[in-house]
């Protein structure tokens, strides 16, 4: 897979892709991320990629033009997302169904006020947001997706199971994970759950099943609910 993010801010993406599960995607041959740097497409000699917004406003609009020759720049058609507080909810599958179709994307990074809504109805085909609030920038949520669907595909990560069993997959039934615990056996007065220390492995199993339900309940009653 190969993951093209257009950005005014391409060391952002590439200092990040250094690290985790976009290196390890890309050490194995499993996957790329590159930044394609907008400010190569500019209008003019300044380097303008936005304009004032018709109609009067504050902030600025990302313009068309450069959006769209980024994207040909990249050849054949790829799957468009675009970051927007407007878009739907990124969730866990989304990031498995892209991760499963394997398609080549190219992540357009929303910056200032928004992007011309021409380039939107002509290129993108999906809208994404990290939830409802607004950044400064698509770059944290573009690098976000990018992060959970390539953890998702097989050999990435370094134990098959791992994606499998977190948190919204189907090892946990779209739910949360169990309470995790570790070294030393005694923190501050806290002990680690006896079960966790029998080497009952039967037991063991059906309480993180019970703990992961009670703890889906009352952090997240509405995946509970589903």
């Amino acid at each position: 897979m190969h993951c093209a993010v257009l950005t005014i801010h391409p060391d952002f993406i590439a200092a990040y892709a250094r690290f985790g599960v976009i290196r390890a995607a890309r050490d194995k041959g499993l996957a790329a991320v590159e930044a394609l740097a907008l400010r190569d497409f500019a209008v003019d000699k300044h380097g303008s990629v936005d304009d004032r917004p018709f109609g009067g406003g504050d902030g600025m609009v990302m313009r068309p033009e450069p959006l769209a020759d980024a994207l040909k720049s990249l050849g054949p058609k790829r799957r468009v997302l675009l970051t927007s507080p407007g878009g739907k909810p990124w969730t866990h599958a989304a990031a498995a169904r892209l991760a499963a179709a394997g398609e080549d994307l190219a992540i357009v990074c929303g910056r200032f006020a928004g992007v011309d809504q021409r380039f939107i109805d002509r290129y993108v085909d999906e809208e994404f947001s990290a939830g409802d609030v607004v950044l400064s920038g698509g770059e944290l949520p573009a690098l976000m997706m990018i992060d959970s669907i390539l953890r998702l595909i097989p050999g990435v990560l370094g134990h098959a199971d791992s994606a499998h069993v977190d948190s919204f997959a189907a090892g946990c039934a779209g739910g949360l994970e169990h309470p995790l615990y570790t070294r030393p056996p005694q923190f501050e007065g806290l002990a680690v759950p006896e079960v966790l220390m029998s080497g009952d492995h039967e037991k063991i199993a059906r309480w993180r099943m019970d703990e992961a339900r009670r703890r889906t309940e009352a952090l997240r009653p509405d995946l509970a609910r589903k």
